[in-house]
């Protein structure tokens, strides 16, 4: 896998980064503020708990530290190659953590598969129809988002940011359902369908307002969900 680097900028240094050299266009997508701008978003103070679900190599996580020096930053990241990455560009950074494991609706160990290019971003836990058989894949562990938050007995989520190519529907239902008495302030979800995306706003408009934030294809685009004041 050919791998890039560019330099970040944190607040007391600049940060090397480095990435698969074909995910190039998203990684920049992300580090730039299309995917997640945080102009739309209500986090109030100035050390919000954050919770990167989907971490890919860290794009997103260094991209929340550098707005917010002092946020805490909870990473989940599946795949072992990936983690490798993310844990060498953000596992030294005071207030990130990074945790080896997927968010689902169910726990347990389960076949992640990798896409074509193998696009270290786009495995799925859930293949569509008319994945090709013979792109490989590993097995993962899975935890519930509603077990984390009580094992790391957080009180409240300022943002939480969802990108499981296609699992963000099981997971936002399991987390709010299963974490009622928690709320979660802010939440960018990317979406891989129209459907998925009708169905998530339907699903959260009751509790939350709804921002599209980016349309990356006809099928993609990123959406940002604001907990309603009569909610919080």
């Amino acid at each position: 896998m050919a791998l890039e680097t560019l330099q970040i900028q944190l607040t007391d240094r600049e940060h090397t980064f480095t990435y698969p050299q074909a995910e190039d266009q998203m990684i920049l997508s992300v580090l730039e503020g299309r995917d997640y701008p945080l102009a739309k978003a209500r986090l109030s103070g100035d050390s919000p708990v954050i919770i990167d679900i989907g971490s890919n190599c860290g794009a997103a996580a260094l991209y929340f530290k550098s707005h917010y020096p002092s946020a805490r930053i909870i990473c989940y990241e599946p795949s072992a190659a990936t983690h490798e990455l993310l844990s060498a560009n953000v596992g030294a950074i005071d207030g990130i953590e990074t945790n080896p494991c997927g968010i689902w609706n169910r726990e347990g160990t389960f076949r992640l598969h990798y896409a074509p290019g193998k696009h270290s971003g786009a495995s799925t836990l859930q293949p569509s129809d008319g994945w090709p058989d013979d792109l490989g894949g590993e097995d993962i562990v899975t935890k519930k988002l509603s077990s984390e938050l009580k094992r790391l007995d957080l009180p409240s989520v300022d943002l939480l940011k969802v990108d499981a190519e296609s699992a963000e529907p099981e997971i936002l239902h399991e987390v709010l359902t299963g974490a009622p008495d928690v709320p979660i302030r802010n939440i960018y979800v990317e979406y891989h369908a129209i459907a998925v995306r009708k169905y998530l706003t339907e699903e959260l408009r009751p509790k939350y307002d709804v921002h599209l934030c980016s349309v990356t294809t006809d099928l993609q685009g990123t959406l940002l969900f604001v907990l309603k004041d009569s909610a919080r």
